[in-house]
C-alpha cells in the first residue's frame, strides 16, 4: 500500500475507535447499571443490572485477545488497512449513529429513575435493548471494514477468540470465587504481623476477634482487604502476562515457579508493611502512617517484588534460556528513554509514602528526574526538539478535555490551600516553582520519552526512513492504556494518551508529544494557580 492511503485509513480508524470510546463513556457516565430502579427490576429484567460486570468482562476479553494474537497482530493490522481502503463507510456510519441514539433512549427508559415506567410487556423492552446494542456493535465494525472481513477474521482466529473468551470468564470467575478467601488470608496476615511486632514491643494491643492490632494508643484494624489479596493478584497478573508475552526467553515449566515465589514474596512484604505502619504510627506520626504510607507502601512493595522477580527470571539459568550473568551492558538509546520515568515513579512512590496532607517532598522528584535526564541527555541529542502549532493545539484541546472530565474537588482544594498558607511565603514560592517545573518540564519529558518513545521503539517495528509502513497499533494501544492507568482519572488519561500518540506519529517525533503534553500541563498549572483548584494538580 502507498503511504497516502495508509494515512487516510489510519486517520479514519482512529476516529472510529475514538467514536466508540466516546459512545461507551457517554452511556457509562449517564447511567449506573447497579442502581436499576425497583419498578424495572420487578418487571422481569433485573439481570440488566449486571451490565457493568459484562462491560468489565468484555474489556478483559479484548486485552486477552490482543495478547493472544501476538505476532499475528501486525498481519491483521495490514489486512485491516487493505480492507478499509476504499470501503464506503459513510452510510454505515450514519446508521450506526442512529442506532446508538435509539440505544441511548432505550437505556434511558430502563435505567433512569426519572423516566416513565414502561407500560408494555416486560420482556420486549430488554430484548429491544439487547438488539440495539448488538446493532450498534455490528454497524460500528461494518463502518471500519466490510462485515465479510470480520467473518474471515473470526473463522481464521476462532481458537484465539475462544481462548480470549475462556480467559475473560475464568478471570472474572476467579475474582468472584476468591472473595471468600479474603477473610482466612487476613487472619494469617494478622497473626504473622502480631508475631513480628512482639519482637520489638511489649505493650501490644491484640484483639483477634475484631482483628485489631497496635501498640499503646495507636491501633488499627487488619481488615480483609489488608490481607494482601490485591497485591497477590497484581503480582500474578503482571508476572503471568510477562511470561506469556516473552515465553521464548524462559524455560518451562521451571519458569512457572516464579508465580508462587512472587505470591510468597508479596505476602511477606505485606506483613512487614503492616508492622512498619504500626511502628510509624507509634514512633513518628499517626497521620503519616494512615496517610501517605498506608496508601503508597503497598505499591512500593509491588514494584520491589515484581522488579526482583523479573531480575531473577532473567539472571538465573534455571528460568532464563540466556541468563544475563555477564557484566552490565552500557546504556543504549532505548534504555535511556525509559530510565527517567523509572526514576520519576520511584521518587513518586517514596515521596508519596512520606506525605501526610501536602507533598512537601515534591521538589525531590523534580531534582532526581532532572538529574537522570541531564546524565542521559547525550542519548537524546538526535531528537529535534521544536515547538509546532499542531502540537500546541492538541495540548490545548487535551487541557480543555481534562477540565471537562476531571472536576475540581472543592473540599480537597480548600484543605490544601489551608496547609499551603501555614508555611512561610518564601518556602511556599519555592515549592510552587518546583511544582510548576515538574508539571511542565520533568514529568512530561520523562513520561513522553517512555510512553511515546521507549514503547514505540520496542513495540513499533514497522517503520521506514520517512515514517511508518503501517500504523503501529500495538505500540499505540499499549502506550495509551498504560498512560491512562498511570493517572487516577484513568479515562481522561487514556484519551490524553491517544491524543499524544497521534501527535507523536504525525511527524514521527517524540518531542512533538512532549510539546503537546507540556502545553496541557502548563495551562493546567496556570489554571490551578489562578483559581486555587489544587485537587487538579
Amino acid at each position: 500500500m502507498d503511504a497516502s492511503p495508509i494515512r487516510t485509513t489510519t486517520a479514519r480508524l482512529c476516529l472510529l475507535v475514538l467514536l466508540i470510546v466516546v459512545q461507551a463513556l457517554t452511556i457509562s457516565v449517564a447511567f449506573d447499571a447497579s442502581t436499576l430502579p425497583e419498578p424495572h427490576a420487578a418487571s422481569g429484567y433485573a439481570w440488566l443490572g449486571q451490565a457493568g460486570a459484562a462491560s468489565k468482562i468484555l474489556f478483559i476479553w479484548a486485552v486477552a485477545l490482543l495478547v493472544a494474537l501476538g505476532p499475528r497482530l501486525k498481519h491483521w493490522s495490514l489486512q485491516l488497512h487493505q480492507a478499509a481502503d476504499g470501503h464506503r463507510y459513510r452510510l454505515w456510519l450514519s446508521l450506526q449513529l442512529s442506532t446508538y441514539l435509539l440505544f441511548f433512549v432505550l437505556t434511558y427508559l430502563i435505567f433512569s429513575t426519572a423516566a416513565s415506567r414502561w407500560d408494555g410487556p416486560a420482556f420486549p423492552l430488554p430484548l429491544f435493548w439487547l438488539a440495539s446494542l448488538a446493532f450498534v456493535a455490528v454497524l460500528w465494525l461494518h463502518t471500519i471494514a466490510p462485515i465479510g472481513w470480520w467473518l474471515r477474521f473470526a473463522r481464521e482466529e476462532a481458537i484465539t477468540i475462544g481462548f480470549a473468551c475462556a480467559v475473560a470468564v475464568l478471570t472474572w470467575s476467579f475474582t468472584l470465587v476468591t472473595q471468600g478467601l479474603w477473610d482466612p488470608l487476613s487472619g494469617g496476615t494478622f497473626n504473622a504481623a502480631t508475631s513480628l511486632l512482639q519482637l520489638f514491643y511489649a505493650d501490644i494491643v491484640v484483639d483477634p476477634q475484631q482483628r485489631i492490632l497496635g501498640v499503646g494508643d495507636f491501633v488499627v484494624e487488619i481488615a480483609a482487604v489488608c490481607s494482601g489479596y490485591e497485591g497477590i493478584g497484581l503480582v500474578l497478573i503482571f508476572t503471568g502476562f510477562y511470561l506469556i508475552i516473552f515465553w521464548q526467553d524462559f524455560r518451562f515449566p521451571q519458569a512457572l515457579l516464579l508465580l508462587p515465589l512472587g505470591v510468597a514474596a508479596i505476602w511477606v512484604f505485606n506483613i512487614f508493611r503492616i508492622a512498619a505502619l504500626i511502628g510509624i504510627g507509634t514512633e513518628i506520626s499517626p497521620e503519616l502512617a494512615l496517610g501517605g504510607f498506608h496508601s503508597m507502601a503497598g505499591w512500593i512493595s509491588f514494584v520491589l517484588v515484581t522488579a526482583c522477580i523479573l531480575l531473577l527470571a532473567h539472571s538465573s539459568a534455571m528460568f532464563s534460556r540466556s541468563s544475563q550473568t555477564s557484566s552490565a551492558q552500557p546504556i543504549n538509546f532505548r534504555m535511556a528513554l525509559l530510565i527517567p520515568l523509572v526514576v520519576l515513579l520511584s521518587a513518586t512512590l517514596i515521596t508519596s509514602a512520606m506525605t501526610v496532607k501536602v507533598d512537601w517532598w515534591y521538589p525531590l522528584r523534580v531534582v532526581l528526574t532532572a538529574c537522570a535526564l541531564a546524565l542521559l541527555w547525550r542519548h537524546f541529542r538526535t531528537i529535534p526538539f521544536r515547538v509546532t502549532g499542531f502540537a500546541v493545539a492538541v495540548g490545548v484541546l487535551v487541557f480543555l478535555l481534562w477540565l471537562l472530565m476531571v472536576p475540581d474537588d472543592p473540599v480537597a482544594s480548600a484543605m490544601t490551600d489551608e496547609h499551603l498558607h501555614e508555611i512561610p511565603s518564601g518556602l511556599l514560592i519555592a515549592w510552587l516553582v518546583f511544582r510548576t517545573m515538574g508539571a511542565v518540564l520533568t514529568v512530561p519529558l520523562a513520561e513522553e520519552l517512555a510512553f511515546r518513545g521507549y514503547l514505540f521503539e520496542w513495540l513499533g517495528t514497522d517503520r521506514s526512513v520517512n515514517g511508518w509502513t503501517r500504523f503501529p497499533w500495538l505500540a499505540f494501544a499499549v502506550s495509551s492504556i498504560l498512560f491512562g492507568l498511570l493517572h487516577s482519572a484513568w479515562i481522561a488519561g487514556l484519551l490524553a494518551g491517544i491524543a499524544y500518540g497521534l501527535v507523536r506519529l504525525y511527524r514521527n517525533n517524540v518531542a512533538d508529544a512532549f510539546v503537546a503534553h507540556a502545553t496541557t500541563n502548563g495551562l493546567l498549572s496556570v489554571y490551578v494557580l489562578t483559581t486555587g483548584s489544587w485537587s487538579l494538580w
